[in-house]
């Protein structure tokens, strides 16, 4: 919703847009808070953790209102749509999936942090090949990241009845499969324009 109101108002994209320093603060700021909810999810109460993740989504929603500047709506659209739905399938095999998912997420995990670096090197050389590849495989890894995530998070919920910091655990499930479903739209978004 931030992205699309930032994407209609025209006044507000030129402050943005050309402060380049802004969209990187919003993007530090992010992480920032991305990394204080993990570290202190068990002493926040619930609504301090919802109120960081609303935060956070609404940022989220400031930076990705560039989008509307790159893609079309259309594009942006239907790409949504079938993340959405790739994450709906995801998620689903994840929740009723018999076999334990526990080992196989350490092992995406340890991929996903390969990635990350590997990513970083390919955008650091301007590799365009190695990049457009690992846009896929990064689709693989986040689509496997969803359903292990729910599958977790699941296990979770049924051990957490009476945790003090339930509802703040909660919040971080969310926030943990906020994160699949963002990242698996980015690179979705990315394989279907090779410009």
């Amino acid at each position: 919703m931030v992205a699309t109101w930032v994407s209609t108002n025209l006044r507000f994209q030129y402050r943005l847009f050309t402060h380049p320093g802004l969209l990187f603060g919003l993007f530090i700021l992010q992480i920032i808070i991305v990394v204080a909810l993990s570290a202190s999810v068990m002493r926040l109460s619930t609504g301090v953790a919802a109120l960081l993740f609303l935060l956070y989504s609404a940022l989220t929603g400031l930076t990705f209102s560039s989008l509307f500047i790159v893609y079309t709506d259309e594009q942006i659209a239907s790409v949504f749509w079938v993340a959405a739905g790739m994450f709906l399938l995801m998620s689903l095999v994840g929740l009723l999936l018999k076999r334990d998912m526990s080992g196989a997420g350490g092992i995406i995990l340890m991929l996903l942090l390969g990635w990350i670096v590997a990513w970083f090197f390919s955008i650091l050389f301007n590799l365009s090949e190695i990049n457009w590849l690992l846009t896929f495989i990064g689709i693989a890894l986040f689509a496997g990241l969803t359903a292990w995530d729910t599958q977790r998070l699941k296990k979770m919920g049924q051990q957490l009845d009476d945790h003090p910091a339930r509802g703040g655990l909660i919040v971080m499930g969310a926030l943990s499969l906020y994160l699949d479903f963002i990242n698996l739209f980015l690179l979705l978004l990315r394989a279907s324009s090779r410009n």
